[in-house]
């Protein structure tokens, strides 16, 4: 169960260097095909952060056709990591713990700014617990990514509403959609020897569905399974995901066409397809790279918005896209 202060700095070993606090969250605007990142990755133990702010328009398979990008390391880490504001000019204060915050930025350049709020339409949800997540309860390592230690500690998981505005190159835009969070918390490495897909399917004001599933090369294709944890957020209920299927068209390793096949806990069978408004690589953090999508979903005769993201270590993706390595 993910506790009411989860936002906070978790207790730590003082002298372990490698904990790790992170957050992120995606907002968009559908009509426009404008896509937003935010993270942040706090080393609290020592006294550092790096906090990233991409934006983009439509398509972009190279960085220099990204609209905005503001990634700065080595800033000083907040004392507190629900209510913090960064050199960098972004800001975050959490509402009504943990479900509801607020995210502000304002460039440096006078470029880009926003204010958005976030209201969660489901509770947090926990893959560690086997109450929420049964897979756990028969496979403890189903809550795990393995080659990935983000996800081996703490970590939450929330859908909700983001509403507020964005100014980008002197215009305004309003926002008012639904998508995710993550938050972890942990002792972790970030080397690039990892692969998974973290994606929401959302149809409706009152459903989404979270995926976190493992990722694997097959002679130069993605390919997705098993599925790690994930659940259907529906009328204020979570309920667990007990199985998908999934396979992507992609180019440049960006997904174009994303079918999904999944069952939750209640014995519900889904089946959506997920086609592109905007799709853009974030370099969250040096060591990995994420294919980003926002996708328009179809689902039971219903149609909404979310994004689909496969994050990929450099080296798995060498490992795994490379002609030849040196012997």
């Amino acid at each position: 169960m993910i506790s009411p202060d989860v936002y906070h700095f978790h207790d730590r070993p003082g002298e372990d260097w490698t904990w790790t606090e992170t957050t992120f969250l995606f907002f968009s605007v559908p009509e426009e095909g404008i896509s937003a990142y935010i993270y942040v990755l706090a080393r609290p133990n020592l006294g550092v952060c790096h906090a990233t702010v991409d934006i983009h328009k439509g398509f972009c398979m190279n960085l220099w056709e990204i609209d905005f990008i503001d990634r700065q390391m080595h800033l000083p880490c907040p004392d507190d990591f629900s209510n913090f504001k960064l050199p960098s000019g972004l800001e975050f204060k959490t509402k009504n713990e943990p479900r509801d915050f607020q995210f502000k930025y304002q460039s440096a350049d006078d470029l880009c700014s926003f204010e958005v709020d976030f209201t969660a339409m489901s509770p947090p949800f926990d893959p560690h617990d086997p109450e929420e997540n049964p897979l756990v309860k028969t496979d403890i390592s189903s809550a795990k990514v393995p080659g990935y230690q983000g996800w081996h500690n703490g970590h939450m998981e929330v859908v909700g509403r983001i509403t507020g505005e964005l100014k980008l190159h002197g215009k305004t835009y309003k926002v008012d959609c639904i998508d995710g969070v993550d938050k972890s918390w942990g002792p972790r490495l970030d080397y690039g020897q990892q692969g998974a897909s973290w994606f929401h399917v959302t149809t409706r004001d009152n459903f989404s569905a979270y995926f976190a599933v493992a990722l694997n090369f097959d002679n130069k294709e993605l390919v997705y399974g098993p599925l790690r944890f994930g659940y259907v957020a529906e009328d204020n209920q979570n309920f667990a995901i007990t199985d998908v299927n999934m396979k992507c068209q992609r180019r440049d390793m960006h997904a174009l066409r994303a079918e999904v096949e999944f069952q939750d806990v209640r014995g519900r069978e889904y089946h959506a397809l997920g086609t592109p408004l905007a799709a853009a690589p974030f370099h969250f953090n040096p060591s990995v790279v994420s294919y980003q999508t926002l996708m328009r979903w179809e689902c039971g005769g219903e149609t909404g918005y979310s994004h689909f993201t496969d994050f990929v270590g450099l080296n798995f993706l060498s490992s795994g896209m490379a002609d030849k390595h040196a012997t």
